[in-house]
Parts: structure tokens; sequence; C-alpha cells
């Protein structure tokens, strides 16, 4: 087992490098200046120059390169050139509500994907087999950013239910940042009405991530039950009239987690990547948000250090599964074997 962990946080940290490296070479090779975007149009070249050289970007390329990967080394992400603050105490103010956003979603994208997978496992082929599958699929075909300025128009400018975006009810005081997660920072302040409010903001951008990710889940999942269903164990259960609630949750739920859980993995890894286009579409004041401002002028560390992030997420969620894969499914071998 050590061994295995061992070998895996090698390669993890030898993947996070990777993309440190090709994404510092791909930043710089963008035609762009962002001391002159951060100086303004009317700045004089004197001003811009400064700019440059306060923040190392007068350098070459290799001693930028050098410096920004031993710093990478000391945990220092670099500086922001937008914020004028470092990448470091940018993300640890953003990534809460990211955090937030993609533990929101995932725990519904489980639910709904489990509970529509059994609904359409009960009957193959059926109407409702048939229904769900068409619908996920629909859900799975729409364009994110099409999907929730959709569910915005709807939801805020006509129906006046949900709000439009962001994190917060921006007439209203937030709670005391605890954890810096909205949901438990309100409950920790015994604040339900803040605690509504920070529900309402979820809704829709943690709906447009489901509705993009449903079909995949709901179809693995559902063929994995369904093929459990053919098992001999599971024939010999109603024979001994055990009901199908039981067979189901006792019994074949067990033995199907091991696709199920390799979906999760595979969707977990999509909320990610879809996050900052979700953000934007919401003004959800997260890292992809907060990323997608910072390319806008061309700001190169916290575009890296969003790769970085996103790409430990990746590294992390494997590592997890691969660890849960024996306790889950015992006819795995252990992993340290």
């Amino acid at each position: 087992m050590m061994n295995f962990l061992m070998k895996r946080l090698a390669w993890g940290v030898l993947v996070l490098l990777a993309v440190a490296v090709i994404t510092f070479f791909l930043s710089r090779v963008v035609p762009a200046d962002p001391a002159a975007f951060l100086a303004g149009q009317n700045a004089s070249e004197a001003t811009v120059q400064r700019i440059r050289t306060e923040h190392g970007l007068d350098r070459p390329m290799a001693e930028q390169f050098v410096s920004y990967m031993a710093g990478l080394v000391r945990g220092d992400l670099g500086d922001s050139i937008r914020t004028r603050r470092s990448v470091s105490a940018d993300l640890a103010q953003y990534l809460p509500a990211t955090i937030e956003l993609l533990l929101v979603s995932f725990v519904i994208y489980l639910g709904a994907s489990f509970s529509l997978a059994v609904l359409a496992a009960k009957k193959p082929g059926g109407m409702v087999d048939g229904f769900i599958r068409l619908m996920t699929m629909i859900g799975t075909g729409i364009p994110v950013f099409w999907l929730g300025m959709t569910l915005q128009f709807f939801f805020f400018y006509k129906l006046h239910w949900l709000p439009l975006g962001a994190r917060f009810p921006i007439r209203e005081s937030a709670p005391p940042v605890v954890t810096g997660l909205m949901l438990v920072d309100s409950l920790l302040a015994g604040s339900l009405s803040a605690f509504a409010g920070s529900v309402k903001h979820l809704v829709l951008p943690s709906l447009t991530i489901v509705v993009n990710l449903l079909a995949v889940g709901t179809r693995l999942s559902r063929a994995a039950l369904i093929q459990e269903q053919s098992r001999l164990y599971v024939r010999t259960a109603r024979g001994k009239g055990l009901g199908p609630r039981t067979i189901l949750y006792k019994h074949m739920l067990r033995n199907a987690l091991s696709p199920i859980l390799t979906a999760t993995t595979m969707q977990f890894g999509y909320m990610i990547s879809w996050v900052i286009l979700v953000e934007v579409i919401f003004d959800w004041p997260g890292i992809g948000l907060y990323a997608y401002q910072s390319f806008q002028v061309f700001d190169y560390s916290p575009v890296i250090a969003l790769a970085i992030v996103s790409t430990a997420g990746f590294v992390i969620i494997n590592l997890v599964m691969d660890l849960l894969y024996p306790i889950i499914d015992p006819r795995v071998q252990s992993v340290g074997s």
C-alpha cells in the first residue's frame, strides 16, 4: 500500500511540474504585454517599462522560467499584476467559492444520476427508460453557456424565482468568514436567512453543471445495475423472498459501484474544467472567474496557478478513487499487491 501511494504521489508531482512548464511557455508565446494592459492606453513608455521591471517581465525568458520554478518549489505561485497581491493570497480568497460550487454540484449529480439510473434499470427498454435516456442526452448536447443563460432568462427575468448570479444577496450582510464556504458559515453563524440566500444563489450554476454531465453518469450506472440484475446471486436473493429494495441496496449496489465510481471520477474532472465557464456566466467569485479576468489582461501567474490547481485536483481525485476501489469492491485485488 505504501509503495503504491509513494509511486502515485511521485507521478502526481511529475504531472504537476509538466503542466507548470508547459503552461509557463505557452503563456509567454502569446503576443501580448501585460504591463501595457496594466498601465493603460495613455500610459507613457517609461511607465510601461517601469511596470515590466517591477514584475521581472523585462528579463530573458529562461531567467523568468528559472525564477518561477524556484518559487514554485517553495510554494510561491508568483504575484498577480492585476490584483497587486500574491497569487496564493488570491487563491485563498477565491478557492472556497469554487470548492463549494463543485461539492454542491457533485452531490446533486450523484443523487440525480443514481436515482435516474435506478428508475431506468427497473424496466430496460421501457417508456421510462427511453424518456430518461432521451432527456439526459438532450441535456448533454446543450452548450454550457447557452444552458446557463437560458436558465437565467427563465428563472430570473421571467419568473423572478432565483438570482441572476453572484454568491450572496448584495443587500444582505454575509456571515462571518470561518471556512469560506457560505453554506457552512451561515449555519455556524446561526443565520437561516443567510443559508437560504446562499442556497438560492447556488441553484442555477449547480444545475447548469449537473444537466450537462448527467447523461454519462446515468447511462453507466444504468448499465452496471442492469448487468448485476442478471447475476446468479440476484436470482438467488429473489428466490429467498428478499424485496427489490433490499436486493438493490444491500447486494447489487456494492457490486455495481466500480464502474459507477469510474464514471463519477471522470465527471468530477469535467466539473473542474467547466467551472471556469460557469463562474463567468453567473459571476461566481471563484478561481474560474479570477483566472478569466486575469487572462483578459494577460496576467500570467494566476492562469498558470489555475492550471496547477486543476491538475492537482485531478491527481488527488484519481488517487482517492484508486485507494477506494479495494474497499468498495472486494473482487479488486489489494493495491499493495
